[in-house]
């Protein structure tokens, strides 16, 4: 039989990616339309229906991951190897994978990518902790789908929103990046970190399956900059005026001011009580200014100075 290699072949995978994602989650076309834009489109997310690995009753992932690192039992560190391979599929790496033919070959007629979009899930977690063995000298062992997917839920608050797509989610210690393929269902902002360089590449794994924004993202695409808040308030009848600085006579969005107000002390049964209007009413329905208005630039010059 012809020995099949990848070692000229670099980014080979990338055709069967998006073709599967186009079948089942349609991720890639929906991130490639927010880079091509800058805008992020009003449709959803599109969601993943993820699942701890040990939730699929035929278990057909982790069984190929098996078959594929078992046939390299030669390799030093057969793991490390069959990752930085599959990475190479998705053109990653500055050189090929120090493995036989005959494991390329293997590797190329066996691996089925398909399998990880009928069985959505972080499946390199548990196999990360039985493989790294002995030199688990970081204590990795990944958190479960279920946990992950409740802290996920908790931090969002609930079903996901568009309030949620721009929001930034930073794992410092992603692992695999279980969590924030759960979290890639509500934001668009994806941000993780790991101290093990072989666990930063599985997660990088799983984004180029899964989640494209947490392994692209142009160097132009502004959607997630910071937005200045708008002014305090419109200049129009009815409404406070933004005030002017009393030192340097502008009129900042960033100030420092004092009130006069119309609040009352009241003694009554022994206690005393303030009457306190709403701010609001008290100063526009009641036409009262603001008084001591101090840009930031000005009142931190005066804080310098030592003046109150």
């Amino acid at each position: 039989m012809e020995i099949k290699t990848t070692r000229d072949k670099k980014g080979w995978m990338i055709p069967y990616l998006l073709g599967l994602d186009n079948m089942f989650f349609q991720r890639w076309d929906y991130w490639t339309r927010i880079c091509v834009t800058g805008r992020v489109p009003p449709e959803p997310i599109p969601p993943i229906p993820f699942q701890p690995s040990g939730a699929y009753p035929r278990k057909q992932v982790p069984k190929n991951i098996r078959r594929c690192l078992d046939y390299a039992r030669s390799v030093s560190n057969p793991l490390e190897a069959f990752v930085d391979w599959l990475l190479w599929g998705f053109n990653q790496g500055e050189t090929f994978p120090p493995i036989e033919e005959k494991v390329d070959d293997f590797w190329y007629r066996n691996f089925n990518l398909g399998l990880f979009y009928l069985e959505p899930a972080d499946h390199w977690g548990e196999l990360a902790a039985e493989y790294m063995g002995r030199n688990n000298a970081l204590g990795f062992f990944a958190t479960p789908g279920s946990v992950v997917e409740m802290m996920v839920r908790m931090t969002f608050g609930g079903e996901a929103n568009d309030d949620h797509k721009t929001l930034s989610v930073c794992d410092p210690c992603c692992g695999t990046g279980g969590m924030l393929l759960y979290a890639s269902n509500y934001s668009l902002n994806l941000v993780g970190m790991d101290i093990s360089l072989l666990l930063t590449k599985i997660a990088k794994l799983n984004g180029f399956v899964y989640v494209p924004w947490l392994v692209y993202r142009p160097k132009d695409l502004t959607i997630f900059d910071h937005v200045e808040a708008p002014p305090l308030a419109i200049e129009r009848p009815g409404s406070l005026e933004i005030p002017r600085c009393v030192i340097c006579g502008d009129r900042p969005q960033h100030f420092r001011m004092d009130l006069q107000t119309a609040h009352e002390l009241r003694v009554s049964d022994g206690q005393i009580r303030v009457d306190s209007p709403r701010l609001s009413e008290d100063i526009t329905a009641k036409r009262r200014q603001p008084e001591n208005v101090r840009c930031a630039r000005c009142n931190t010059h005066l804080e310098k100075e030592g003046t109150p």
